[in-house]
């Protein structure tokens, strides 16, 4: 069997006897050379989101995968209702952060731009399963999944004061379900033709629910591109030529401020 394999059936053994975090603690501590990039990386999220958030600050973590960012904003002291529609990463996801109890808050839905029901088309990896059947990698197979809006979302557990977006192309989806401003927001963007168009469609919705500024933190990067923040207008006629060979693999952070 493959060490991928073996790896994967030792997470499973670990999740559903409820020993996930004490056995990924042990794993992590007898390898430590080989997490000591990742543990530092993932130090330096947390710092960037501290610097952000006000303890208790309300998050909304949508697309939230099996928790990386969720856990990042609960060890910087936030709540979060992490939304997240397929069924293996939200078993991860909660054995990951349900220690937090009260300040977590799993959601398996999707979001979207109406309540309802829609197909998910899985991949290789989880972190690229997308709504676009055309989307980046190989389709494994597709479900259905349940979508809630931003809105009924709000309505339920308040509106956050941070949202994080990141649904592999979905992310005007996602917007159209919100009639309201939230006062910070940040959403996924792609250097492709199709998305630098969808990147430039969600903020032009974003401006018509209030004033925003915008800025960019390019992939795995922890500050923003821009000294200043920009308005609409300017951002657009810096984007994407400005950010295009910044971070990893021409993708990152478009954040949105409300004013």
């Amino acid at each position: 069997m493959q060490i991928t394999g073996i790896k994967s059936l030792v997470k499973d053994f670990s999740i559903s006897t409820g020993l996930y975090r004490p056995i990924r603690n042990l794993y992590r501590s007898l390898n430590q050379d080989q997490f000591k990039e990742q543990s530092a990386f993932f130090q330096r999220e947390v710092s960037f989101y501290s610097k952000l958030l006000d303890s208790d600050s309300l998050c909304f973590d949508i697309g939230a995968n099996i928790g990386t960012k969720a856990e990042a904003f609960l060890i910087a002291g936030a709540k979060v209702v992490a939304f997240e529609p397929q069924p293996e990463c939200m078993r991860e996801l909660k054995a990951r952060c349900s220690h937090y109890r009260s300040k977590f808050h799993p959601v398996q839905k999707a979001v979207g731009a109406e309540p309802g029901e829609s197909t998910l088309y899985t991949r290789e990896r989880s972190g690229i399963a997308s709504f676009y059947e055309d989307w980046v990698g190989t389709v494994q197979s597709s479900i259905q999944v349940s979508i809630t809006t931003l809105d009924r979302a709000i309505d339920e557990f308040g509106k956050p004061d941070y949202c994080k977006i990141d649904v592999e192309g979905w992310e005007l989806e996602v917007l159209k379900g919100l009639t309201q401003p939230i006062s910070l927001l940040s959403f996924e963007y792609h250097i492709t033709e199709r998305e630098i168009n969808t990147t430039a469609a969600c903020i032009d919705y974003l401006s018509h629910l209030g004033k925003i500024q915008i800025n960019v933190v390019p992939a795995e990067m922890h500050s923003f591109v821009f000294q200043e923040w920009l308005t609409p207008d300017e951002f657009l006629k810096r984007f994407p030529e400005d950010v295009a060979d910044l971070g990893k693999d021409g993708y990152g952070e478009i954040w949105v401020r409300s004013y």
